[in-house]
């Protein structure tokens, strides 16, 4: 009965939470003229010619459906002069003939690619996530399961109009060491104002083929070794691992799934049971946007486990958007306590190596491993960049440790000290552990080259360090470093409450 209750609530609810979902859902305006682009530029420079001397720019707040999971510390500075980019989410022109698109940065993939597709385009790179944002996705390290074909969503980029604070325009040919320092640097040398992005013709579906793997060593070989469009490994435990390879094609080749609905059962459960599937290009490309990969699996399970019922009820508030609004409108502390969200980027001949570290000091399960193309161009503080070009796996750890609880900063140095000596970088949208010395052997010389290149293309000092706007704070450090203020079933149950309560307008 206590299980029936939360659900018979979520029903009555739902006439009260349609007002929500569709004020939340409000389709925008997204087509614009460049005219109007450059109308809209036209306050943002005036303000930047007024603002203090000493100060520093960075984008004016988060909004509710973020996907970085981080504080932002830094905005309390009395340094912090806001850049408020929020009316920057147009598209300005699609080229099929000419291969790109042209949009500006606050445009999330979910929109773009929904456009694009009107006219049998895609991006190279779509993240997984559909309210990414393009200038999310390269300012801050955007990747998929293309990446070992076509590397990041940066490395897709022919174009970028930003702010250093002066109005640029940068490309692998102007100013190219301004347009490579831009990518990963977390808005920390220019904010982007337009992206020019290379598009391709999309597929009508995905045909996915998964492989079974006992050990990581023979995964990490297959991940290794693909040719196919898409390829990525879920780890479901050290000795079962998919490797699920796709191929685009214009016919399904074996039975039809969808994974856009909320009531469809969760992608990382269906390919596990069914090995063999073919998927609508767009379900393909956001197939993880319900239950945002597994993260909110406990969800269902507090609320009678998963099954039709329970997904048809409820699933339509466990998609990316709504979650990453409850997060960020709750304390991103109590995140931090219960669970780990990492992404790891591991050189490809170190991979295994890593896996069975995280393996023995945190046994999080599932895994996300994606390799991704690495970049020699001048990308210095991306992820994957490497003079030589190597591979990297992207190890994606979600989830509850398997020691219960732990202390954060102990299991998160644990895991950044290793990836020191694997020659490896983190993905800095998550919480940000890295002590300063870890963070300089991590990043030092990459720190000081794109730092020259802020002084060659700006005033010195006009943008937050990438170590003071994505590193925690001593306060961060301190609150993370208490124990939870009650049980772990407590903390959840505060979590589905939240979900249930603030998306259906019960309080």
């Amino acid at each position: 009965m206590t299980i029936l209750i939360p659900l018979l609530a979520a029903g009555a609810a739902v006439l009260i939470g349609t007002v929500t979902l569709l004020y939340i859902h409000a389709p925008k305006t997204l087509y614009s003229s460049e005219a109007a682009h450059q109308h809209r530029l036209l306050p943002i420079l005036a303000s930047l010619r007024t603002r203090p001397l000493g100060s520093k720019l960075s984008l004016h707040r988060r909004t509710l459906d973020s996907n970085t999971i981080r504080n932002s510390s830094h905005k309390s500075s009395y340094s912090y002069f806001p850049v408020d980019l929020s009316s920057f989410h147009h598209i300005l022109e699609i080229n099929p003939s000419g291969g790109y698109v042209l949009c500006e940065p606050g445009v999330p993939f979910g929109d773009l690619l929904r456009e694009l597709l009107k006219v049998g385009m895609t991006t190279l790179v779509v993240p997984e996530l559909p309210g990414i944002t393009v200038g999310g996705a390269i300012a801050g390290g955007g990747l998929e399961s293309s990446s070992h074909r076509y590397g990041q969503v940066s490395d897709t980029v022919l174009e970028l109009e930003c702010l250093t604070p002066d109005l640029r325009v940068c490309s692998p040919s102007v100013d190219p060491d301004l347009f490579y320092a831009i990518s990963a640097s977390y808005n920390t040398v220019a904010l982007m104002t337009r992206v020019k992005l290379q598009i391709a013709r999309a597929p009508a579906y995905v045909s996915l083929q998964a492989e079974r793997y006992s050990s990581f060593s023979s995964a990490v070989a297959a991940l290794q070794s693909s040719t196919s469009d898409t390829v990525e490994g879920i780890a479901y435990s050290s000795t079962d691992i998919l490797v699920v390879r796709g191929t685009h094609t214009s016919t399904p080749r074996s039975p039809i799934r969808r994974f856009s609905r909320h009531w469809d059962k969760w992608y990382y459960k269906s390919i596990h049971s069914q090995l063999a599937m073919t998927v609508p290009y767009a379900d393909y490309c956001f197939r993880y946007n319900y239950g945002s990969f597994w993260m909110a699996n406990y969800v269902l399970d507090m609320l009678g486990g998963d099954n039709l019922f329970t997904r048809f009820m409820v699933g339509s508030f466990l998609d990316t958007k709504h979650l990453f609004a409850v997060l960020h409108s709750s304390d991103l502390t109590d995140l931090g306590r219960m669970r780990v969200i990492q992404d790891f980027y591991v050189p490809a001949e170190k991979a295994v190596e890593f896996l069975e570290e995280a393996e023995r000091e945190v046994g999080v399960y599932p895994l996300w491993l994606c390799p991704i193309k690495g970049t020699s161009t001048g990308q210095l503080l991306a992820s994957h960049h490497s003079t030589a070009e190597k591979q990297f796996i992207n190890v994606g750890i979600y989830g509850r440790p398997r020691q219960f609880p732990f202390n954060p900063q102990t299991l998160h140095s644990k895991l950044i000290d290793l990836l020191i000596q694997s020659g490896g970088r983190s993905m800095l949208y998550a919480q940000t552990w890295h002590s300063p010395e870890q963070f300089q052997a991590m990043y030092g010389e990459a720190l000081k080259a794109v730092e020259g290149v802020r002084r060659s293309y700006g005033e010195e000092g006009c943008f937050f360090g990438l170590y003071e706007k994505v590193g925690l704070s001593e306060r961060d450090r301190d609150e993370l470093g208490r124990p939870m203020r009650g049980s772990e079933a407590e903390e959840t149950r505060k979590v589905v409450r939240d979900i249930l309560g603030k998306k259906l307008g019960l309080w």
